[in-house]
């Protein structure tokens, strides 16, 4: 996500006339649209501007995989605006751009300079968008988005095992709302965040890939008919997760509660405050849960369950990076950097939740955790997360928007039949006015 988070990311430089490490960052306008750009580098005439979407913990993180790059830069966080570095054509509009937008890279390849051919590993066909076998987007870092995370030592003590499937799922919920010792004493099965619209995105999209990956594939494509959105499955994936969040007792501190808590806050509902068994969030998440000291044998995850008797892709995101016309020397200088295996350790080993696009990364810098996580994105079929191809009708307009609602409505007492059959035409009106 994460999210996304991606949700999702990339890494490289700093030159050794630089005064930022000691002094602080020198913070500029741009004249670009939410955006301020953070110099950490002096450079000699040839500094080039880097824009990314990351911000917080993320982008300190990104700032330790560039330390080590000679090369002047000037960073530049697009936060939610990150779509509009690809049409920038001012002065200040950046020269390389880690998108984590697949959609919005395929619609954008003419403001593209392909990638030198000898950084292509075949392996990057899965995630990036190509044109006349031409290359146009780097991947630099993964993210695992089927992921649920859960208190492990919490699970063993209980007799507790992580579901296999939906119908599992719902109960080991009611399991844990019924035991005196868990859900009578204040532990709730889930933590849900719903003031970052995109956390519960990652849920529905999760639902709809794993239980009904041909309409999840139908609408992930360019073009699609935006009354798909009111096609039965889309109810049906709705209405699921309305059964699950409605249930008296399911959700931490309750639905009312749910609509305020952002992203980190519902991580530390499970983790730091212990008032919920399991958070969905992608594989990101470990970095929150990293800063709040939790001991690393009380976290496990498995993976969002999927239709019995099915092996359905795993919901993915990334950061790729790509080179804005009329790329420049130090551009390229830059993304050979960030392209090389060694980049992203530091924000693997340091901050965690990151996984590394290059498989020749070491491994041995992941977490237990991050390491099982890579292998499974490596090695399984991937898609990349709905809501980051659907372009503004994914994103906190649209997607977002018309899930935050679905909760207000299971909050102010609908029924879960009823507030899916309410949000499905709504994001089918949503995504038609994209068209």
């Amino acid at each position: 996500m994460a999210h996304s988070r991606a949700a999702h990311g990339l890494g490289a430089g700093v030159s050794r006339r630089s005064v930022i490490r000691a002094g602080g960052l020198a913070v500029a306008s741009l004249g670009l649209p939410g955006c301020s750009v953070l110099t950490a580098t002096a450079g000699v005439g040839d500094d080039m501007r880097v824009g990314v979407s990351w911000s917080a913990t993320e982008l300190e993180a990104f700032r330790d995989v560039l330390a080590n790059y000679r090369g002047g830069y000037e960073l530049v966080p697009f936060g939610d605006d990150i779509a509009s570095a690809l049409g920038a054509r001012t002065a200040g509009r950046p020269d390389l751009v880690a998108m984590p937008q697949p959609g919005t890279v395929a619609a954008g390849l003419d403001d593209l300079a392909p990638l030198p051919e000898d950084l292509w590993r075949e392996e990057y066909h899965r995630y990036a968008p190509s044109r006349d076998d031409r290359h146009y987007a780097l991947p630099f870092k993964l993210s695992h988005a089927s992921v649920v995370w859960y208190r492990r030592r919490l699970f063993a003590e209980h007799g507790l095992e992580p579901p296999g499937t939906w119908a599992d799922w719902m109960d080991l919920n009611q399991r844990i709302i019924d035991d005196p010792d868990l859900g009578g004493a204040g532990i709730a099965p889930l933590a849900l965040g719903c003031a970052d619209g995109w956390l519960l995105a990652v849920s529905m999209e999760n639902v709809l890939l794993r239980h009904f990956p041909d309409t999840y594939d139908a609408l992930s494509q360019p073009g699609y008919d935006p009354r798909l959105w009111t096609d039965g499955d889309v109810e049906k994936a709705l209405r699921m997760l309305g059964d699950m969040w409605s249930v008296p007792g399911a959700i931490s501190g309750g639905l009312d509660r749910a609509l305020v808590l952002q992203y980190p806050d519902t991580v530390q509902e499970a983790f730091l405050y212990r008032r919920a068994a399991m958070v969905v969030a992608p594989d990101y998440a470990e970095s929150v849960i990293r800063s709040f000291g939790t001991a690393a044998d009380d976290v496990d995850t498995f993976t969002f369950p999927a239709r019995e008797g099915t092996t359905p892709p795993l919901a993915v995101a990334g950061d790729l990076l790509v080179l804005v016309k009329p790329a420049r020397r130090p551009a390229y200088n830059l993304l050979r950097y960030l392209a090389g295996p060694a980049a992203p350790v530091p924000w693997i080993r340091d901050t965690g939740g990151f996984i590394a696009a290059n498989p020749d990364t070491d491994s041995r810098y992941y977490s237990d955790t991050l390491r099982r996580l890579a292998s499974e994105v490596h090695e399984k079929e991937p898609r990349f997360r709905l809501s980051d191809q659907l372009g503004p009708a994914g994103g906190k307009e649209g997607l977002a928007l018309v899930l935050q609602q679905l909760v207000h409505d299971l909050a102010s007492g609908m029924p879960p039949a009823t507030a899916a059959r309410t949000a499905a035409p709504k994001m089918a009106e949503i995504a038609g006015a994209y068209r």
